[in-house]
């Protein structure tokens, strides 16, 4: 369709007068990784697990827009009322987003919406410029940031059309965990390794990476035991208090999951941060994780797979890995991808 004025929002504080802002909840944008408004979760689902996952279910991690244009310009401008600062994530991957092309199912890194606003404005807007020839993007959401509305501008009298080039895996791969599943470390907002394998493999992925906050209640067990999904990465080692606390949850997690989805591939997973912190702790969690994992093999469950977190990094790199010896960087986020991608494109290919 051609863009015209009239399909545009009139944008009360924006530093570009000239593109037609059009709210991205509209056809024939296509939005990934929100279950409501700008939510990861539905806000009862949050509000019945912990306040902490109301607030980190606010933020836009993993999310995605996909449309197609031949717009000479886009610009992306997205209202916010929370934007979180890690000391371990650059300003670009709180408050900033990523484009990239689709061609020939790869998605191909286009530039950064870098943040530029000041001080006291609740939005961020930035514009990169294209080749004005028809393509298929993709615009990967901040990590941390809660939006309450998001616009793509783009030039009046171009066209912009669903995207011609979709996941070959439109099933999502729900991955659930930690602020390392979250992306906190990651220096822009697709680079978290949800999003990496997302690329490498052309799936659709879903990200429900609560920062300090994944601790394996029964409420979020039991909403994600209902999504549909291809695969279900259960990372959140990471965020149980402690071994007790992960020995209470873990099998018991597994079970609420698999009562509502008996086929449904589960890779396990145990802290990929193990030589941070208590190590004899850690090693206790890794074998809780084990213990799961083979508990359930043992009763039958051949579609359980389980991932030795202290082996996805290098022995002689670890600390090359992370921002701060526990968040990966993006180095770390790459042998993430590699170790959890194998098997995730094994079981996307049966």
């Amino acid at each position: 369709m051609i863009i015209t004025r009239e399909m545009g929002t009139v944008m009360q504080d924006t530093t570009m007068r000239s593109p037609v802002y059009i709210d991205v909840r509209k056809a024939p944008f296509e939005l990934y990784g929100f279950a409501e408004d700008f939510r990861r979760v539905p806000l009862d689902v949050a509000e019945a697990t912990s306040p902490n996952v109301v607030y980190n279910s606010g933020h836009s991690a993993g999310c995605r827009v996909r449309f197609r244009t031949d717009s000479d310009y886009i610009v992306v401008h997205g209202d916010y009322s929370v934007a979180e600062q890690h000391d371990a994530s650059s300003g670009v991957a709180r408050y900033g987003f990523d484009l990239y092309s689709n061609e020939d199912g790869k998605q191909i890194f286009m530039g950064i919406f870098c943040p530029s606003q000041g001080e006291g404005k609740t939005y961020k807007e930035s514009r990169l410029k294209t080749d004005g020839k028809m393509h298929d993007y993709t615009v990967y959401f901040p990590l941390t940031t809660t939006l309450t509305g998001m616009y793509i501008g783009l030039r009046e009298g171009k066209t912009i059309e669903p995207t011609v080039e979709k996941y070959k895996y439109e099933t999502p791969v729900v991955f659930y965990g930690s602020s390392i599943v979250h992306g906190i470390g990651a220096s822009r907002p697709s680079m978290n390794y949800p999003s990496v394998v997302s690329r490498r493999l052309n799936t659709n992925v879903i990200n429900l990476g609560f920062g300090g906050s994944a601790l394996g209640e029964p409420a979020i067990m039991e909403y994600i035991a209902g999504l549909k999904m291809s695969v279900f990465v259960y990372d959140y080692d990471h965020n149980a208090p402690d071994s007790d606390h992960l020995a209470k949850t873990h099998y018991a997690g597994y079970q609420i999951f698999r009562a509502k989805q008996p086929d449904t591939p589960i890779i396990m997973a145990s802290k990929v941060d193990i030589d941070c912190g208590d190590y004899a702790d850690n090693c206790r969690r890794r074998e809780i994780v084990r213990e799961t994992y083979e508990k359930a093999r043992a009763a039958g469950d051949q579609n359980v797979y389980f991932i030795d977190g202290e082996s996805i990094y290098p022995a002689d790199l670890r600390g090359e890995c992370t921002n701060d010896l526990c968040h990966p960087n993006d180095v770390g986020y790459q042998y993430m991808a590699d170790a959890f991608g194998a098997i995730i494109k094994e079981l996307l290919e049966k």
